[in-house]
């Protein structure tokens, strides 16, 4: 079987290593998975003639919307989120689903991360905000703010938010004062050249820090405050979501918990 990753950019993403652990793992043989950089102007192109050669794929930025048109089906999250990042064949139909919801459910879960009741400042508006946003609403979040640097993204996630029935969402202003957590849904630490700036928010030292970015145990967002305890990358979302993935792909569900821990390590050995 073969599967495979497209985006852009993709060359930071580890997913090609993660799937070959995870086979090894599971006892799955003769798969494989490639990452493939696709320009803006060639996504349907892909879809016309190389998507044939792949038994499903997964979806990263900036495609997770715009792949939508290309589906026989989708499942309710992704239909919710407009915002698929797996993509299978089953019954001569293309279906479309979200397993990034997944992953951070279960990275929530995985850390202890209490959400009921608290408040969040959450960093970017994209479809990673998108899909965090609608978890910590179904987790009975008490109150959320968005800081983005396009003023009308934030204000297309708080009207996301009210469709969903919550309104305690708000903007980022400098009067807020400290959260209790705190999460960095941008690709603002993946490269060199980017500065913190932007994570210049009221920190406690009992704010929970999260971010997405999973290539660096210590990303541009954690490093900048360390003051705080509790500071999670997003290894433990891409693992699961990728799980999810080859479950969906081979109608299959799997049990990792007992190894979770190792595959982090070995995961974390990896250079990118």
């Amino acid at each position: 079987m073969k599967f495979a990753v497209i985006g852009n950019p993709i060359d930071k993403s580890l997913s090609p290593q993660l799937h070959e652990i995870l086979y090894e793992r599971l006892n799955i043989l003769n798969c494989s998975f490639e990452k493939i950089h696709l320009e803006n102007d060639q996504l349907d192109d892909f879809f016309n003639n190389d998507f044939g050669l792949f038994n499903g794929i997964n979806v990263t930025i900036p495609f997770k919307s715009r792949v939508v048109k290309f589906l026989d089906a989708i499942d309710n999250e992704a239909k919710i989120l407009n915002n698929v990042n797996c993509i299978s064949k089953s019954n001569n139909m293309i279906c479309g689903f979200n397993t990034d919801k997944y992953g951070f459910d279960m990275l929530l879960n995985e850390n202890g991360i209490v959400i009921e009741g608290n408040s969040c400042v959450v960093l970017g508006a994209g479809s990673s905000a998108k899909t965090v946003v609608k978890c910590l609403i179904d987790k009975g979040i008490g109150r959320i703010i968005i800081k983005n640097r396009s003023i009308d993204n934030a204000y297309n996630l708080q009207n996301f938010a009210h469709t969903l029935g919550f309104n305690n969402i708000e903007l980022f202003n400098s009067n807020h004062a400290s959260y209790d957590i705190a999460i960095n849904t941008t690709p603002i630490g993946m490269y060199k050249e980017d500065s913190d700036n932007f994570f210049d928010i009221p920190i406690h030292d009992h704010t929970v820090l999260i971010d997405l970015i999973y290539t660096s145990k210590e990303t541009l967002f954690l490093k900048k405050f360390d003051k705080c305890s509790k500071k999670i990358n997003g290894l433990d979302m891409f693992i699961f979501q990728a799980l999810k993935s080859i479950e969906i792909w081979r109608e299959t569900n799997y049990n990792l918990d007992s190894q979770i821990e190792s595959l982090r390590k070995q995961l974390e050995n990896i250079k990118c």
